[in-house]
C-alpha cells in the first residue's frame, strides 16, 4: 500500500464488462496537463500512473462520471477524446511509461474537458463526481474503518524495522507510506484521527514536528 487505502478487488475477468465503471478528467497539481480516461476503480488506475497519485494529480479540480455499464462509459471517454484531439500533450516523464496510455494526454483545456464531462454525465444521467475530491473524500470514508487496523500494523513494522534494519532504508519506506496515507486522507477531507489509534496519532504528530520528508519527495 502506498499512499491509499486498499483498492477494491475489481471483479473477475469474466464479469468485467459489468458493473459500475468511471471516465475521468485528472489534471497534474500545479500544470495545465491533464488525462483523460477510463477505470473500474479509480483509485487504483491512478496508482498505477504514479505511485503517490494523491500528491501528483490535483483532486480539487477534474471530474470524475460514474455510469452503470463499461460500454457507457466507454463511448464518454471515445466522446471526451475526440472532442479534444487538437489538444493531445505527450505524457509527463513521471508518469509509468506502461500505463499512461497514448493520446489520452492534453493540455490547456482543462476547463472545457470538465465542462463537456459534466454536460455528458448530465445528459445521460450520470454520476458527477466535480471535483474529483468529493469522490476521493468518500472513498476514504467508506474505508475509515480499514484505517484503524492498517495503520496499527504499519506502525508496528516500522517499529520493527527500526530495530532490525541497520540501513534505516525500509524503516524511511514504511514511514512514507504511512505519512503519505494520512496526511492524504487528510487533504481529502477526512477527520483521520478519529479513524487511528493513539499510537498513530502520537507517530503522526511527532513525524509532523520534525518536519521529516519521504523518499524522492521532491520528485513530481
Amino acid at each position: 500500500m502506498d499512499d491509499a487505502l486498499p483498492a477494491a478487488d475489481p471483479g473477475a475477468p469474466l464479469r468485467l464488462s459489468r458493473g459500475r465503471a468511471f471516465v475521468y478528467v485528472l489534471p497534474v497539481r500545479d500544470d495545465t496537463l491533464f488525462k483523460i480516461g477510463f477505470a473500474r476503480d479509480p483509485l487504483l488506475r491512478w496508482r498505477s500512473l504514479h505511485p503517490r497519485c494523491l500528491r501528483y494529480f490535483d483532486f480539487r479540480t477534474g471530474a470524475l462520471v460514474e455510469t452503470a455499464r463499461v460500454a457507457q462509459a466507454r463511448a464518454i471517454e471515445r466522446a471526451l477524446l475526440q472532442r479534444f484531439a487538437a489538444y493531445t500533450a505527450f505524457a509527463p516523464l513521471a508518469v509509468s511509461s506502461g500505463a499512461g496510455g497514448e493520446h489520452e494526454w492534453f493540455r490547456g483545456v482543462l476547463e472545457e474537458a470538465t465542462d463537456a464531462a459534466a454536460e455528458l454525465a448530465s445528459s445521460q444521467d450520470f454520476t458527477l463526481s466535480r471535483p474529483i475530491g468529493a469522490w476521493l473524500r468518500a472513498h476514504f470514508e467508506s474505508r475509515s474503518d480499514a484505517l484503524f487496523g492498517w495503520s496499527a500494523r504499519l506502525l508496528e513494522a516500522i517499529e520493527t524495522a527500526r530495530a532490525y534494519d541497520a540501513t534505516g532504508v525500509e524503516q524511511r519506506r514504511l514511514e512514507y507510506a504511512l505519512r503519505d496515507t494520512l496526511d492524504a486522507c487528510r487533504d481529502a477531507g477526512l477527520d483521520v484521527e478519529a479513524c487511528l489509534p493513539p499510537q498513530v496519532v502520537r507517530w503522526w504528530r511527532e513525524d509532523a514536528g520534525t518536519g521529516a520528508t519521504g523518499p524522492g519527495a521532491d520528485d513530481r
